[in-house]
């Protein structure tokens, strides 16, 4: 009996300690206290913690370039991110979904999957990247879209002529998946209109089903 309780002990800090070697792979063991204690907000009926951050002097300056005529800084800030924990029944983790703008970070996280993941396959599909790999029991994802801004700014100094302004900017998205089925109140309502509107017959088959 003292060895199972012992295999089992060893087994759960293997769990936390490879957790906490992916990262981000924290959040995966973190409960209510800590989710709260690190500013997480908890949204009821999508069972989901959250922590985001977006540049509040960016929008300032927004605001300030259209009351002046000037241009606007469009682009997200490279510091802007957003940390989305879904959670499934018993309170444990379902996936890690940290969404960011940051240039560094994307290639913190692409080297780590390609020194640490197995199985890694690189897709590209028009302005998106991704990258998928196994780490442990852990499916990881990483994502790279561009983004294109076409607009025409504020009028130029001698206020007669328009300037055009194209401008992009990059979208990072790392995803760290579980065994754990997501499980919320929403998800639960979206797969009970589904079921009914399937139901009905009313269903639209997609590209991919038809094939």
């Amino acid at each position: 009996m003292k060895k199972i309780v012992f295999f089992c002990l060893a087994l759960c800090a293997a769990f936390v300690a490879r957790a906490q070697e992916l990262p981000y792979g924290k959040y995966l063991t973190y409960g209510k206290s800590e989710f709260k204690e690190n500013r997480f907000k908890y949204d009821n009926e999508t069972n989901t913690w959250s922590l985001r951050k977006t540049s509040g002097l960016n929008t300032t300056l927004n605001i300030l370039a259209i009351i002046a005529d000037a241009e606007e800084e469009v682009r997200p800030d490279s510091k802007d991110y957003a940390i989305i924990v879904q959670m499934g029944k018993e309170n444990k983790a379902a996936y890690v979904q940290v969404k960011c703008y940051s240039d560094e970070t994307y290639h913190k996280l692409l080297t780590f999957m390609k020194d640490n993941g197995k199985k890694v396959v690189e897709t590209s599909s028009g302005k998106k990247v991704k990258h998928q790999a196994f780490y442990g029991d852990y499916a990881l994802e990483l994502n790279m879209e561009q983004h294109t801004i076409s607009r025409t700014s504020a009028r130029t100094a001698d206020r007669k002529t328009v300037k055009n302004v194209d401008e992009s900017y990059n979208a990072y998205e790392f995803i760290i998946k579980t065994d754990v089925e997501p499980w919320s109140e929403y998800l639960e309502k979206q797969a009970a209109k589904k079921a009914k509107r399937d139901a009905k017959g009313k269903k639209k088959q997609s590209v991919d089903e038809l094939m």
